[in-house]
């Protein structure tokens, strides 16, 4: 630490300038951060961020990135208008996610 009053320099332990004998000031101890707890914020801004998105598009909001959902036509409907269908009819089999 520099003396306020000369400069000089004293090493941290003094309380006393060695060469203008006037008081040093008391040191103030440092806050460190702890990189862990940085790193903890970060990760919950990231996963509140990835949320809230999906909630938005979930809820049919347009973002301008990621998948979009597909406009309804003029007509009122997402696909075209088909023909009735000529052969048999299409089944289609949908396991049950392994949750339920």
């Amino acid at each position: 630490m520099n003396c306020p009053n000369c400069g000089v320099y004293n090493p941290e332990d003094r309380e006393v300038c060695w060469r203008c004998d006037k008081p040093l000031p008391k040191q103030t101890p440092r806050k460190k951060r702890n990189p862990q707890e940085s790193a903890r914020t970060w990760l919950y801004i990231a996963i509140a961020v990835f949320m809230l998105f999906t909630l938005l598009q979930m809820c049919g909001v347009r973002l301008p990135f990621g998948p979009q959902m597909p406009s309804p036509q003029p007509g009122g409907h997402l696909l075209p208008p088909t023909s009735a269908p000529s052969g048999p009819a299409l089944v289609y089999q949908v396991e049950a996610p392994w949750f339920l």
